[in-house]
């Protein structure tokens, strides 16, 4: 009889105990970054110098929740994730893509990751406000500096972000500027960024 009221106690308390998590939202201001890319999206990238082209495909974007994993790791809220991935011939070491952009809202109000990276080369802010990223705009684009002492010549030390197009032009640690061509508007790419 105890372990039957043992059993039912500890179904009890793990039942009460998933049904009081709060799953965290992403709001429109996050989901903007996202929402720049479809499954399919072909980022088309020309080098400046030499013409040579380079493309990249969105395989896949996705808004999700996690399993849920009480006290171990979500606490009280479950993060709500998002994420962009893509393909490229040089991502040597994810052949089924890689992140391109990606969100965890940990709690509510507080506490979103954000992480955009491309070719190996990243920028992350582990605790995302609207007033952390003001800093690196200008217009309508954002400059990322993901400029690393390992790095190799050819990654990118600095990602420039439109808010209509993503990725538009990135320079790698060599100084070679890398220009995306397939936009409907491309002539903010001329201005100085």
């Amino acid at each position: 009889m105890k372990r039957i009221f043992d059993f039912c106690f500890t179904a009890l308390v793990f039942s009460f105990a998933g049904g009081c998590v709060t799953k965290t939202e992403l709001n429109a201001e996050e989901l903007k970054w996202i929402n720049v890319y479809n499954v399919g999206d072909t980022l088309v990238f020309k080098e400046d110098g030499s013409g040579e082209m380079d493309t990249s495909i969105i395989v896949k974007k996705e808004i999700y929740y996690p399993p849920y994993t009480p006290l171990e790791v979500h606490d009280r809220y479950l993060p709500q994730h998002a994420e962009v991935k893509y393909k490229n011939k040089y991502l040597q070491y994810s052949p089924d893509g890689d992140e391109l952009v990606g969100f965890i809202k940990r709690k509510p109000n507080k506490e979103t990751v954000f992480h955009i990276s491309y070719l190996y080369r990243g920028f992350i802010d582990h605790d995302l406000t609207i007033g952390s990223l003001k800093k690196k705009k200008k217009g309508r684009i954002y400059e990322f500096n993901v400029d690393h002492p390992r790095a190799e010549s050819a990654q990118p030390k600095v990602i420039y972000w439109h808010e209509d197009y993503g990725i538009i032009k990135y320079i790698t640690h060599g100084g070679v500027e890398w220009k995306r061509i397939n936009l409907k508007d491309s002539s903010f790419l001329n201005d100085e960024h």
